[in-house]
C-alpha cells in the first residue's frame, strides 16, 4: 500500500533550526552535568523548596524513631495496617466543586481522585485537584491567629480573637463591609444571608480577579436574569469557541475535557466525531486541540462577535440589531465558514466565549446561541440561587470606595488576597488603613494578612466539614479525613461567629443546613459516603430582551482597535490561576500545557511581533532570553520574552499569580506581579508601549527540548476520513529504516511471550481523547511523591517527573496547527537513580 505524505513536525524553534547544538543533543540521553550535583546550593535549595514534600512522605521515616512508639490500646475497627481507607468528599474552588475520592493511610490523607459517582468530575480529576494534597502538608501554611498591635505583630489563639470580636465587632450596628472568594457552598450562603441580616448596615463583596460576575452580567442583558451558562460539548457537532479554553481555565474544565473526549472516540469506522473551530490570541490547551484555529488580537474578539452575529442574522431570527453591521471582519472567510456551520447544524451546535471578555461580547454570543436553537439544547442557562447583587460587576469597586470615604467600622476578608490580586486603579492596601479594624482568614500570612489588624489562619479542605455545589448544581458535603493540623477553622466557622455571635463547629453548621434538605440523618449518611446528593440547578426556559439589541449596539459601534497597536492581556496561569496555588511545588515545577516553562511567567509574543521589537530566536542549549519593558498606562514592568509560534501579532499575553513575596520558599520571589498593569474594566490593555531591554537576559528553565524520541515517528495522524478508508493507517506512516521479514513497522521492543503467572503491565493512550492538559503528570507526581527539585536544577536537565507530555508543531513559524504527541517515560536510568540517591545524602564540596 502506498505510503501517505507525512507532514514535518518540530517541537520547538530551536529544534526547527537545528543548530550544531542540537545535533550534538541528539548523540546524548542526557546533557552533560545532569547527573552530577556540582554545587552546594543546589543541595540547600533542593530541600528548602521540597518543604510539603518532605512532610507528606515523612522524613522522619527514613531513620528508626528514638522515641518508643505505643501501638493502638483498642486499634479502630476499620484500620488495618498497610490497608489505605477511601472517603468521598467534594473539591470546592470558586463558585463551584467537583467530587472527590480521598486515599488515607493510617489517618493520613496521601491521595486525590475524583468521585466516579459525581457528575461535577466523574472519576477524573484537574491540575489543582491533583496538587492540593501537598497544600495541606505545606510548612509555610499560617498556624496561629495573629494580631498586629502597636508594638509589632503577635501570635494569639482563637479564643482571644473571640474575646476581641465581642468587645469590638459584637455590636450589631457597626458599619463591617463583607469581601469573600465567590462559593456555592449553602452553609456560606445561608450564613451570608444571616450576617447581611443582623449587621443592617453591611455592604457585601465578591471579588475574584477571573470570577464569573461579566458572564452573570451578560445573562442580564440578554434575558434579564444572573444566569450561569453550561456548555453541553458532548451533544455539540460544532464547537466554536471564542477564547473560552474550555480544556484549561474554564471553571468547569473537568466535566468538559470529558465530553470533548467522549465527542472524539473513535473505535471503528462507523464512528463520529465533532468538529472544533478556536479563535483565540494565544496558544491554549483547546485551542491545540482545535480542528481549525484562527489567531486574532483579544481586543477584536467584540468585532469578530459582531461580524459573526451579522452574518448569522441573514438566516436566524433575533439578531436584527447586528444587520448590517460591518466592520473589519465582515469579509473573512472565517465569518462565512463559521455562520454556515451554526445555521446548518441548528439545535445541534454550540458557541462558547470566555467569562473575562466585556459583558456585551458575552451577552452577544449567549443570543446567536438562543437565535439559532442552542439553548436547552448544547447550552443551558441555571438560575444558581446564590448569585446575587454580591457578584456585581462594580460590587467590589463601590466597596472600595466607601471605604476610601471612611464609611466602615471594620472589613472582613475570608479567603480573597486584594492586596495582592487588586487592579491598579485600586490601591487596596491604602484603603485598608483608612478601616480601624480588618480581619482576613486566609492560608497562608499574605499580603493581605500582612496589612490587616487580625489574620486569620484558615482551614484545608481536606480538615473541615463543609458543603457546596458542581457547576451544574449537583450538591454535597465536605468530609474532614484529618483533625486541623493546626487548629485553623473553615469559611463558615468564622462567618457563623459574625452571623450568630458564637463560635460554632463546623460540623454543627452543616447539620443544621442539610437537616432541612434530607430529612434525617440516615439519609445525610448516605449523602456523606456517595459524595453526592440528587440535586441540580434548575434550567431557565430564556427569552431574549426586547431591549437586548439596544443594550448592546452601541457597544459594538464604539470599538476601533488599531492594527498596529499592541495589547497586552493578562490571563491566569494554567497551573497557579490567580496565584493563590504559588506555595504549590508540584505546580510550580509542573511544565506550562504549551509552552513546557517551569516557575516562571512570560510576556508571550508572535515571532512577527518578536522580530518588531528586536528579540532574537535563541540557539539550542541556550537558556538566557531576552527582557522586555511593558509600559502600561505609565507603569513599567521588565519581564522575559518568549517567543510562541500560533501567537496572534501584536498582542502579548502574561501570566499571572507570580511574583508573590513573604508568602512561602516556593513562591516567594518567582516570576512578575503583573495584577498592576490590570484595571476595573478589563484584562485587556491597548496601545501599550513595548520595547527590547539591551544586553539584558533572564534564566528560563523549558523543559521542551529535553527529550528526543530517538528517530521513531512523532505522529502518526489521519484524517477521519482517510482512516474510515485505511483503518490500518499507523504502520504506513512510520518512516524508519528497516521492516520486519513479515513487512510490518519494527516494534520498540522484541516481541515476548510470557507466562501467564508472572505479572504483566502496559497502558495505552487514546491520543483522540487526550488533551494534553498535564494532570497525569501530577498525578504521577502525588502518586509516588516525586521530589520538586526547582528552577536552578530543571535548568539543567534535572526534572525528576516520570511522565512526560510533549508538544509538537507543524507547519512554518506562523503555525496553523498545534499538535499534540504523548509520550510517558519512566525513568529507569541509573544515572538519574544514582543522582538522586546523592542528593539526599550529605556532601562536601570542596573548590579548588
Amino acid at each position: 500500500m502506498p505510503k501517505t505524505e507525512q507532514k514535518t513536525y518540530w517541537r520547538s524553534l530551536e529544534e526547527l533550526g537545528k543548530n550544531e547544538a542540537y545535533q550534538e543533543m541528539l548523540h546524548r540521553e542526557f546533557p552533560e552535568g545532569a547527573s552530577e550535583l556540582t554545587d552546594g546550593y543546589s543541595r540547600r535549595n533542593f530541600l528548602q523548596i521540597m518543604g510539603a514534600s518532605v512532610a507528606l512522605a515523612g522524613l522522619a521515616a527514613c531513620r528508626q524513631p528514638v522515641q518508643k512508639l505505643l501501638p493502638y490500646k483498642k486499634q479502630p475497627e476499620e484500620i488495618v495496617a498497610g490497608i489505605p481507607l477511601h472517603y468521598a468528599s467534594t473539591y470546592p474552588f470558586m463558585d463551584s466543586a467537583m467530587g472527590v475520592l480521598i486515599t488515607t493511610n493510617e489517618g493520613r490523607p496521601t491521595k486525590i481522585e475524583g468521585n466516579s459517582d459525581h457528575p461535577g468530575s466523574k472519576g477524573a480529576t484537574n491540575l489543582q485537584m491533583q496538587a492540593a494534597i501537598l497544600d495541606l502538608y505545606d510548612v509555610d501554611r499560617s498556624r496561629t491567629p495573629r494580631y498586629n498591635g502597636e508594638e509589632g505583630v503577635e501570635d494569639k489563639t482563637w479564643s482571644e480573637f473571640k474575646k476581641y470580636f465581642d468587645e469590638h465587632l459584637s455590636d450589631s450596628s457597626k458599619r463591617i463591609a463583607f469581601i469573600s472568594e465567590a462559593s456555592s457552598s449553602p452553609s456560606f450562603n445561608r450564613l451570608k444571608k444571616a450576617a447581611l441580616s443582623r449587621y443592617s448596615n453591611a455592604d457585601w463583596a465578591v471579588y475574584e480577579p477571573f470570577g464569573p460576575s461579566k458572564a452573570l452580567k451578560a445573562s442580564e442583558l440578554a434575558f434579564g436574569k444572573k444566569l450561569r451558562p453550561v456548555y453541553h460539548i458532548d451533544k455539540a457537532k460544532v464547537v466554536v469557541s471564542l477564547d473560552y479554553d474550555f480544556m484549561g481555565l474554564a471553571p468547569d474544565n473537568v466535566r468538559s475535557n470529558l465530553e470533548y473526549a467522549d465527542a472524539r472516540r473513535v473505535s471503528d469506522v462507523n464512528s463520529v466525531m465533532n468538529r472544533l473551530y478556536v479563535v483565540e490570541n494565544g496558544m491554549t490547551v483547546t485551542g491545540s486541540n482545535a480542528d481549525h484555529r484562527l489567531r486574532i488580537k483579544a481586543g477584536e474578539m467584540p468585532l469578530f462577535v459582531a461580524a459573526l452575529a451579522a452574518k448569522i442574522s441573514e438566516n436566524a431570527g433575533g439578531l436584527r440589531n447586528f444587520s448590517g453591521h460591518r466592520n473589519k471582519f465582515s469579509d473573512h472567510s472565517w465569518v462565512s465558514v463559521l455562520a454556515e456551520e451554526l445555521v446548518s447544524n441548528r439545535g445541534e451546535a454550540v458557541l462558547c466565549v470566555g467569562q473575562d471578555f466585556d459583558p456585551e461580547v458575552q451577552a452577544a454570543v449567549a443570543a446567536m446561541n438562543y437565535a439559532l436553537g442552542y439553548t436547552g439544547n448544547t447550552v443551558s442557562f441555571v438560575e444558581t440561587g446564590f448569585h446575587d447583587e454580591s457578584y456585581n460587576t462594580d460590587a467590589f469597586k463601590n466597596v472600595c470606595d466607601k471605604m476610601d470615604n471612611g464609611e466602615y467600622d471594620a472589613v472582613v476578608l475570608l479567603g480573597t488576597n486584594p492586596v495582592f490580586t487588586a487592579p491598579s486603579d485600586i490601591n487596596f492596601e491604602e484603603l485598608l488603613s483608612k478601616v480601624p479594624v480588618s480581619v482576613h482568614l486566609a492560608n497562608h500570612y499574605d499580603e493581605t494578612s500582612q496589612k490587616c489588624t487580625w489574620h486569620l489562619n484558615r482551614a484545608h479542605f481536606l480538615e473541615y466539614w463543609g458543603d457546596a455545589a458542581s457547576y451544574t448544581g449537583e450538591t454535597s458535603v465536605i468530609q474532614p479525613v484529618i483533625q486541623p493540623l493546626f487548629g485553623s477553622k473553615s469559611d463558615i466557622e468564622v462567618l457563623a461567629l459574625f452571623a450568630t455571635g458564637e463560635m460554632k463547629e463546623g460540623y454543627d453548621i452543616v447539620m443544621e443546613s442539610w437537616s432541612e434538605v434530607v430529612g434525617n440523618r440516615r439519609a445525610l449518611n448516605k449523602v456523606i459516603h456517595d459524595g453526592v446528593h440528587n440535586s441540580s440547578f434548575s434550567k431557565e426556559s430564556v427569552a431574549l430582551l426586547s431591549a437586548f439589541g439596544n443594550n448592546v449596539s452601541g457597544y459594538f459601534d464604539a470599538v476601533s482597535i488599531a492594527d498596529d497597536d499592541i495589547e497586552l492581556v493578562i490571563k491566569p496561569d494554567p497551573k497557579l490561576f490567580d496565584g493563590r496555588f504559588a506555595n504549590n511545588g508540584w505546580l510550580q515545577e509542573l511544565p506550562e500545557p504549551i509552552t513546557k516553562v517551569t516557575w516562571d511567567n512570560l510576556a508571550l509574543m508572535s515571532p512577527t511581533t518578536a522580530a518588531a521589537l528586536g528579540v532574537e530566536e535563541k540557539k539550542f542549549g541556550v537558556t538566557d532570553y531576552d527582557m522586555v519593558t511593558l509600559n502600561v498606562n505609565g507603569k513599567e514592568l521588565d519581564i522575559v520574552a518568549w517567543i510562541q509560534p500560533g501567537h496572534a501579532d501584536n498582542s502579548i499575553t502574561i501570566w499571572s499569580g507570580y511574583g508573590r513575596s513573604d508568602v512561602g520558599k516556593v513562591a516567594d520571589d518567582i516570576g512578575k506581579n503583573v495584577f498592576g498593569l490590570r484595571t476595573s474594566d478589563s484584562s485587556i490593555t491597548h496601545s501599550i508601549g513595548v520595547s527590547k531591554i539591551d544586553r539584558r537576559t533572564y534564566p528560563v528553565a523549558c523543559v521542551q527540548n529535553h527529550h528526543d524520541m530517538e528517530g521513531r515517528p512523532i505522529v502518526r495522524e489521519a484524517t477521519l476520513t482517510e482512516y474510515k478508508d485505511n483503518p490500518t493507517f499507523a504502520p504506513d506512516k512510520v518512516y524508519v529504516p528497516g521492516r520486519r521479514e513479515d513487512g510490518q513497522a519494527p516494534n520498540l521492543f522484541q516481541d515476548f511471550v510470557f507466562p501467564d503467572h508472572q505479572p504483566q503491565w502496559a497502558m495505552a493512550i487514546d491520543l483522540n481523547a487526550c488533551t494534553g492538559c498535564g494532570v497525569c503528570t501530577i498525578a504521577c507526581q502525588a502518586e509516588n511523591n516525586i521530589p520538586v527539585i526547582g528552577k536552578r536544577e530543571v535548568r539543567r536537565n534535572r526534572e525528576m517527573h516520570w511522565i512526560r507530555t510533549d508538544r509538537y508543531y507543524n507547519g512554518d513559524k506562523k503555525i496553523r496547527k498545534l499538535c499534540i504527541s504523548l509520550s510517558r517515560v519512566c525513568i529507569a536510568s541509573r544515572r538519574l537513580v544514582n543522582w538522586y540517591v546523592r542528593l539526599l545524602q550529605q556532601r562536601t564540596v570542596t573548590t579548588a
